[in-house]
Formats: structure tokens, sequence, C-alpha cells
């Protein structure tokens, strides 16, 4: 049976396109695009009514595990940078996830995602007390919502040689795990927190492991400025040069926030061709900078650093920083974003996804928005960005099936699950304070 959506206003991201029109879905898929469609008997048709459809949004660099920590107990003492902020807050939240919080958070920030259409995210997980297997947890928290992932465990050296091999081991595992699936639901990728809290021996380890399964690393770069720094203290060497050395600077990779990256780096960092991840909203909350994403010629997409999925939101402010700093940028450049995202997560699931056209997936976002001024390819990016949001999300479509249908979520009981995640959070959070 296939799913037909007529009288819609098809709105692509990549490249922005507008028109009247209609889908035929089936198998996944979307088979069938035109003013109208062919339809078959048992087929179920949904009336559109004129709102806009969009292509499932995907969240280019996030953090799952922080979706319980929205009201968690103050730091011991307030963080004066941003050193002091992963110390006091982040860093003793991931110590204290166990297998339990790990899965219920990928949950969470499933069911939150699903309802600001966001279909797939690319996560960036750690839980130094709980390594092996966290990859399968938040694969299964997804799986439960019906959102795709691409995932990857943080490696580093802060907590010493063990941990570092714990966290290549998961790496590993989950490469292997994927290397020859093709579900189009999940894949892997190598992945390391930054290099001031990496050993040299550890970024060769990455880039070797990288090779073995030609793939990129996921990794912070340069959010602050103690990264660059550290780099000079303890490697003599500047970040981008450090990088370069240890092969890590290539195509497949997806380097965050490269707010302190200077012109020569960025320049480098474009030839490489790799994928920026831009998160404004956290750069903001950690008093970062304001990354240059004008001045990289390497696709740069949007990513939320563990704040809510909401990728209509994120472009808002990815357009007020930009605003601000005066970089320059045009809306369609932010929405070149959300494009560049959806491109960067197709290669490793190895399905097409953010565009409404035949053969791609049937990742599609029905909203209940009806725009009361002109609406077409020239200013999509302005409606996006100042009229469209997270509350017009009325039904949302994954591979084809219905994840949110009529604003109620269709694979799992979301009110019982908020309801468990209530105690898993409280013993989180006085497993949190206990490491004070």
């Amino acid at each position: 049976m296939a799913i037909i959506l007529e009288h819609a206003i098809l709105a692509d991201i990549d490249p922005p396109r507008v028109e009247q029109g209609s889908l035929r879905i089936e198998d996944g898929k979307i088979v069938e695009r035109g003013q109208s469609v062919t339809r078959g008997a048992g087929d179920e048709t949904v009336d559109c009514r004129g709102a806009v459809v969009l292509p499932g949004l995907v969240n280019g660099h996030t953090h799952l595990y922080s979706a319980l920590a929205t009201g968690m107990p103050a730091p011991p003492k307030p963080p004066e940078n941003f050193e002091q902020t992963l110390q006091y807050v982040w860093w003793r939240l991931d110590q204290a996830l166990d297998a339990k919080s790990i899965e219920m958070s990928a949950r969470i920030g499933a069911l939150d995602a699903l309802r600001c259409g966001t279909t797939t995210v690319i996560d960036h997980h750690a839980s130094p007390g709980f390594i092996e297997d966290s990859l399968e947890l938040i694969e299964e928290g997804l799986a439960a919502v019906g959102l795709r992932g691409v995932l990857c465990y943080e490696t580093t050296d802060r907590h010493g040689p063990e941990g570092r091999e714990a966290g290549l081991a998961e790496n590993r595992r989950y490469l292997e795990k994927w290397q020859y699936q093709h579900s189009h639901k999940f894949a892997a990728m190598v992945c390391a927190h930054a290099c001031f809290t990496l050993e040299e021996e550890t970024l060769d380890a990455l880039a070797e492991l990288a090779d073995a399964f030609v793939t990129g690393v996921h990794m912070h770069v340069a959010e602050d400025a103690c990264d660059e720094e550290a780099c000079q203290a303890q490697h003599q060497s500047f970040l981008i040069d450090l990088l370069v050395a240890h092969k890590l600077l290539r195509p497949a990779s997806i380097f965050v926030h490269g707010v302190h990256l200077d012109h020569e780096a960025i320049a480098r960092v474009g030839q490489a061709g790799l994928t920026l991840a831009h998160n404004p909203r956290s750069n903001m909350n950690n008093g970062v900078g304001y990354a240059p994403v004008g001045q990289y010629h390497c696709p740069v997409m949007l990513g939320t650093d563990g704040h809510l999925s909401d990728m209509f939101a994120e472009a808002r402010f990815a357009w007020f920083a930009a605003r601000h700093e005066h970089a320059g940028l045009t809306p369609n450049a932010v929405l070149a974003m959300l494009a560049a995202g959806a491109r960067r997560a197709s290669d490793p699931l190895d399905i097409t996804l953010g565009k409404l056209q035949v053969d791609a997936a049937a990742d599609i976002v029905l909203t209940d928005y009806r725009p009361a001024t002109r609406l077409d390819s020239a200013n999509l990016a302005g409606h996006f960005i100042f009229g469209m949001g997270a509350q017009h999300v009325r039904d949302v479509l994954v591979g084809g099936k219905w994840a949110l249908r009529e604003r109620v979520v269709v694979g799992c009981d979301e009110e019982a699950v908020r309801r468990r995640a209530v105690p898993l959070a409280a013993d989180l959070w006085k497993r949190m304070e206990s490491s004070q």
C-alpha cells in the first residue's frame, strides 16, 4: 500500500524549490512526484490542504546524552571559562551516565527531535563510566522512536590509557557492525573529543581506524582558544598542523565548531573538503565566540551540540548570530547549511536524504504552515527562518512509515516514556552531585 500526499506546497531545500504538487510514497521511498500521481486500490491519501511539506531535517552534530540535563543541579561553583564549563558541567554529566540513562537520553532526545521535524541525527556520544555497547543503547533509543542515526563514541585521553582503549574499541565494534549491513537506518564513524584531551599516539590510532573502515573522524576542533593553546604547549604544534600531521584532515571528517581557527587554518580546512558543523546556540551558551562560517570554503552544516534538535530554531540562531557579527551571510546560506547536513548523513547511510524527489528516502515532514504571503523558491529561506517553526510540525514520515501522526508519536507510548525518564534523571543527577 502506498501513501499519497496531495494538495501540498512541496518545499525542497537542496536546492531551494517550491511548487504545488503531490507525492507517491512506496517501499520507503518517494516513487512519484507531480501535479497528480498514480493511485491504487488501498492507497492511503492525505490531503495536505495547501500546507508546506518539507524533507526530514538532519541534525549535523549533537550529544543525545544531554537530553536528561534539563534542570540539572548547578555546578559546584560557577565556571569562569570554557574548560571549567566542561569540568564542572558536561564532564560531570557524562561520567554519571549508566546503561539506563544512556538509552533513555537517546529516547527522549529522539522524541524531541521528531516533534521538531528532525528525522536523522549525527550523534557524538560520551559515557566514560559505561563505554562498551553504549552505542547500541543509543541505537535502541533512536529506533524506538523511528529515527535514523550516524553514531560514534568520543575517544579521549582524559581517563587514561584504559579509557582511551575502551573508546577506540567501542568505535571499532560499532564500525564492524555496520560495515556490511545496509539498513539505511544507522551508520558509524570514528569519534574523538578535541586535541587538547588527546595524545599524539591516540591521534594516530584514530587515523588508523578511519583508514581501516574508509570513513572520517567526527571531532571537536577549536571550539575555544584553549584547544590551540594546549596544542602549542603540549605538542609544540599549531592545531591545524597537528591535525594534518596525523592525517585527520580528510574529506570524510566532520570538524565541529571551528570558532578559533585562523585564516590559514580555515583555508586548509576548505582545501581538505571536510564538513564543518556550526553550532550557534551552543557557542553563545558557552561564550566561546562566533565561528566565521562565511569564510569556510567547505560544506557547513548546522548542529545543536546537545541542545534540542530543533533545526528551525538553530537556523534562526545561525541567522541572528551572523547578523550580530556582521558576517554577511544570506538567508539562502543558512538554508544551505541544512542541505549540507542532509548530504553529509546521506553518504554513510547510503540513501538520499533532504530531498523531495523520486528515489529519495521518504523522510517527510507535513506541516500546518499555510503562508499568508507569497512563498516561492526565491524566498523559501525567509519563510523558513522567519515564518516556519517546530510548532507547525504535524506529521512525520521516516522511511515511508508514520513516526508522528496528528502530533501523536506512533512508535512508542510517549507519555509512559517521559514518566519513566523522571526517576532515571533524578538518579543521574544524584550521581553527578556525588562526584563533586
